[in-house]
């Protein structure tokens, strides 16, 4: 199972000159990839441009989404951020993506809430067409060359179900560590993907948050995620219980999502330290 870290894009206020240096040290230290999440109406960093600064501070570092709100984003505009991304990176990326939950991050842009799901189905479309080389428009491409960019999916809908199994390589578990529910929806996203016919198995990700050494720092870390998921205050304390703040329940996660059959685990951090990186590099690579 691959193991990756998430940059602290997330969190609220964090400086941008932390990103490329949190890459690096990511890689020196021997984690697979590192991702981010994303939000609009936040006071964090844009997941695309995170990516893409991490991806020229490092040279074999995977770059994950975990995940992208893509309605939120221009279709075509995305596509060819991604693309490019893709190309720059040397097709180092793996793009999960989802709708989410907040409507004023929609209100926002002008997209319906109510009409994400459909709106994210067409956009898949449109990356996939200009990924492949064919034009999405007229008769120019998009890009210089074709790329492959793997999609995975957010969520527990039967929609995701469909996605995963059909247009893309596979599914993505939330951070919450309900490991029977996320089994059987892992088993029921394998199911749909052999009854589609596709060759191989699908990419199965899940995620955990964590923030690790001093009670202040832990008591940060809580403070974050109870910001960040306020918008639904019973989530939000699902996520500052479920939170990892120690190594032995660092090495019983990996050890549980192994058993599991899981292909990677991304531990997003809950505290913008680069501390951060040594602490988890240690208990668990």
């Amino acid at each position: 199972m691959k193991i990756g870290i998430g940059l602290p894009n997330n969190i609220a206020g964090v400086g941008g000159h932390l990103i490329a240096p949190w890459a690096r040290r990511a890689e020196e230290r021997g984690f697979e990839s590192v991702t981010t999440i994303d939000r609009l109406l936040y006071p964090s960093l844009d997941s695309v441009v995170a990516l893409s600064v991490a991806a020229g501070a490092t040279s074999e570092l995977g770059l994950v989404t975990n995940v992208l709100l893509t309605p939120l984003y221009p279709s075509a505009i995305l596509a060819k951020q991604l693309a490019s991304l893709a190309a720059c990176a040397g097709e180092r990326i793996t793009i999960g993506i989802g709708v989410g939950s907040r409507p004023d991050d929609y209100t926002a842009v002008g997209v319906a809430f109510e009409k994400r799901g459909r709106v994210l189905d067409d956009q898949v479309a449109v990356m996939r067409r200009g990924w492949s080389g064919e034009p999405i428009a007229g008769d120019t491409p998009l890009c210089p060359a074709a790329v492959r960019i793997p999609l995975l999916f957010g969520g527990r809908s039967e929609a995701t179900i469909r996605r995963a199994a059909t247009v893309g390589d596979g599914w993505v578990a939330g951070a919450l560590r309900d490991y029977p529910t996320q089994s059987a929806f892992a088993d029921r996203v394998r199911g749909a993907w052999q009854s589609a016919g596709r060759e191989g198995t699908p990419q199965i990700h899940a995620s955990v948050n964590f923030a690790l050494g001093s009670d202040e720092t832990v008591r940060s870390g809580r403070d974050h995620l109870a910001s960040y998921y306020g918008f639904k205050p019973d989530y939000a304390k699902l996520n500052v219980d479920d939170m990892i703040c120690s190594r032995e329940d660092l090495r019983a996660t990996v050890e549980a999502y192994r058993d599991l059959g899981f292909d990677r685990l991304l531990f997003h951090p809950a505290a913008a330290s680069m501390d951060q990186i040594e602490r988890l590099a240690d208990a668990v690579l």
